[in-house]
């Protein structure tokens, strides 16, 4: 962690179709155009405009400990850059709400400015943020085939193999947590 003139943070939050698996992608950088830091998740059912703002809100707490003169933010999502700027209002409250969190990170920062770009310069993070939602997407295919696996097989057993089964899946189910 050290102190930085800037630090430049590139954010991009997807969904995939409205109020749908959602994931956020980030990328911190110097004014060199040095990667210091880059993030991707999925963060389960949300809009485009709120992994939009968790992406930004994620990336803000990552760029505290740099204790930067001033950041700034490149938004793809224009709607969400005049809410921040104060040009429009958020009317959903888990919007109002994701507002005034990032507002008070903002306030942490001795200067900053939020800027919409074309999708191009945040194609990078857009990218993180893509890679997060395809490895959630395929775990959750395989855990459904696997399950329906699972449950075939199970109906051909007998009652003694089925309490075995059970004994064995729950010995399993106590030592994953």
């Amino acid at each position: 962690t050290r102190n930085l003139a800037n630090l430049a943070v590139t954010v991009a939050g997807i969904a995939r179709g409205e109020a749908s698996q959602a994931a956020i992608g980030g990328i911190l950088s110097d004014t060199q155009g040095r990667i210091l830091e880059r993030f991707a998740s999925p963060i389960g059912r949300a809009t485009e405009e709120v992994a939009e703002y968790k992406a930004l809100l994620e990336a803000l707490k990552r760029a505290l400990p740099h204790q930067p003169g001033e950041i700034v933010v490149f938004l793809e999502n224009r709607t969400v850059a005049n809410q921040i700027l104060g040009n429009l209002s958020p009317r959903e409250p888990s919007l109002q709400n994701l507002n005034r969190q990032v507002q008070e990170v903002l306030r942490q920062f001795p200067r900053w400015r939020v800027s919409f770009v074309d999708q191009e310069v945040c194609r990078p993070a857009r990218r993180l943020a893509e890679q997060a939602l395809f490895a959630e997407t395929k775990a959750e295919r395989e855990k459904a085939i696997l399950r329906q696996e699972i449950v075939s097989l199970v109906e051909a057993l007998p009652v003694e193999a089925l309490r075995r089964a059970l004994s064995f899946l729950q010995s399993l189910q106590a030592t994953k947590g």
